[in-house]
């Protein structure tokens, strides 16, 4: 079966740069407040990134803020590690629960639950990670990416696995590096960017 990649997977050169700058600057222009786990939390203005996705698939069920069940119309129920990104852990046996673990995964659940959602694979990492998961980005049908703006609302670390970056990295990380600049979710207080999980 022929996979779906998107056409807008290469977010490298200088036009992008270029949008970069432009998406940075209309989001400084307008954000928004949303309740997260019963605290405000300071979430920017949706930025659409490219032209509309083509969605194949509904959000079933949020894991946590980088892993979600979805029913592809195709290819049935998948579990989903959404590339590109890491957040603090919620349910890792053994462990303590990460610094702003659960508002990560009410971010998900805000942002996507019940969504329709275009299902992108990067032929740049792989199609499965070492526990079976499906590794995608999941794109809303206006374009809306949702590692880019988890990483923009402070819900997720910026993330490349093994040094290799994936092809919206770079657009990953300049929307990390405004919610650090702006003190926003995790880099905030009471993480300010430490949200490691330690044994328990």
């Amino acid at each position: 079966m022929a996979l779906h990649v998107s056409g807008r997977a290469n977010a490298s050169g200088p036009r992008t740069h270029r949008r970069g700058r432009t998406l940075f600057r209309s989001a400084l222009r307008g954000v928004l407040s949303a309740a997260v786990v019963g605290a405000p939390l300071l979430v920017p203005a949706p930025i659409v990134y490219a032209d509309p996705a083509d969605t194949t698939a509904v959000m079933l069920k949020v894991v946590d803020g980088d892993t979600v069940d979805i029913r592809d119309d195709v290819r049935g129920r998948l579990r989903i590690r959404l590339l590109g990104i890491d957040t603090p852990e919620t349910k890792k046996p053994g462990y303590t629960v990460g610094c702003w673990g659960p508002e990560a995964t009410e971010f998900a659940k805000s942002t996507l639950l019940g969504q329709r959602v275009a299902l992108i694979y990067d032929p740049s990492q792989g199609l499965y990670d070492r526990y079976g998961r499906t590794l995608a980005y999941l794109d809303k049908a206006d374009g809306w990416d949702y590692s880019i703006e988890a990483a923009r609302a402070g819900a997720a670390h910026a993330y490349v696995y093994r040094d290799k970056p994936a092809a919206r990295s770079p657009a990953i990380a300049a929307a990390e590096q405004e919610a650090k600049d702006a003190q926003r979710g995790l880099w905030g207080p009471p993480c300010h960017g430490n949200t490691a999980s330690v044994p328990d």
